[in-house]
């Protein structure tokens, strides 16, 4: 077998919270479906100072449904997202959702001057450019975009992370024998990590953690005090889109993460993906009753159990809208 080498890079860059701001690309999923992976992001960054602008006007990224289409497709949609937020004088660009993330991405690589390019994207990047300079945008700028996921900034950020969370922790030092709903939660938390099959296995885009191996988000909590099981399904399927076409598919695959991770020894698990976190929570029911099962695992978003280390309460980062909710919230 083939030994698993860290392609982790090193990366010095934090954010200087007083000049640095990032386009906010969210997506149709998290304007809709997966509204608390939005708000908890937005109120974590608040927490943290990172300083952000949603992308005004912004369009679908085409996911996959536009891909099926025309290779070409999801590259333009993105591509004018990326254009709107060059004129927002900004490059640098934060995509929450995993799908939206790998789109933007590839559209960035293609769009970028100083990426080495192969003929036919060559010609492809020409006939995007072209299409946008009749639309009005500059395409003769110099472009340097790029595009991170929510694990990627905050993995480089860990130490600000850590900061905040200290400065939190000595500021409510003196309720800390208060037990609150957010302080159980966190007390109680065994989580396993769950990155799902697309973050870290887009060809081209994905760089800064092992693909097979992943530790980025067991390193982040781990800088709130918070130490993950180890997960041998961390990188599995859940099923992804076909719970719109084959939903038996979904639930056999996705109880197969449940049953992983009742196996580590945890009693919820940490996601990064919308859908991800749709199948293994919205779907927790339809498995139990497909399968005469009896999961009650709580799915967090990485960005909800932050937020709660960093002094936000349950119902600012969504908590409550759950559908298998902590059994600290009571109805």
């Amino acid at each position: 077998m083939e030994k698993l080498v860290n392609t982790k890079q090193k990366d010095d860059s934090t954010i200087d919270q007083d000049k640095r701001k990032f386009a906010y690309y969210p997506g149709c999923s998290l304007n809709s479906t997966a509204i608390d992976f939005n708000i908890s992001v937005k109120n974590l960054f608040k927490a943290l100072n990172i300083h952000f602008e949603e992308i005004r006007d912004w369009n679908c990224c085409g996911t996959t449904p536009a891909h099926n289409v025309s290779k070409e497709m999801p590259i333009a949609l993105s591509a004018r997202n990326l254009f709107l937020a060059k004129n927002m004088g900004l490059e640098e660009i934060i995509c929450p959702c995993v799908s939206c993330y790998c789109k933007l991405s590839k559209a960035s690589i293609l769009i970028n001057n100083k990426e080495i390019k192969s003929e036919s994207e060559i010609k492809t990047r020409k006939e995007i450019f072209e299409v946008f300079q009749n639309m009005g945008y500059k395409t003769e700028e110099e472009f340097n975009f790029k595009v991170y996921s929510l694990v990627e900034l905050l993995y480089k950020n860990k130490e600000l992370i850590r900061q905040k969370f200290i400065e939190n922790k000595n500021k409510n030092s003196i309720n800390s024998e208060t037990s609150t709903i957010e302080s159980e939660i966190l007390k109680d938390l065994k989580p396993v990590c769950y990155y799902g099959c697309v973050l870290l296995r887009t060809e081209g885009v994905t760089k800064f953690d092992n693909m097979e191996n992943p530790t980025s988000m067991e390193e982040i909590l781990d800088t709130v005090g918070i130490k993950s099981k180890h997960f041998r399904f961390k990188t599995e399927c859940c099923g992804a889109i076909l719970s719109l076409t084959h939903k038996n598919i979904v639930l056999k695959l996705s109880k197969e993460i449940l049953d992983a991770a009742l196996e580590a020894g945890a009693n919820s698990i940490v996601v990064c993906c919308p859908l991800c976190q749709q199948n293994l929570d919205l779907r927790q029911s339809q498995i139990n009753k497909h399968f005469k099962s009896k999961y009650n695992i709580p799915v967090y978003y990485i960005s909800q159990i932050l937020g709660l280390a960093m002094g936000l309460s349950y119902k600012d980062v969504m908590i409550d809208r759950l559908f298998v909710e902590p059994k600290f919230i009571k109805k």
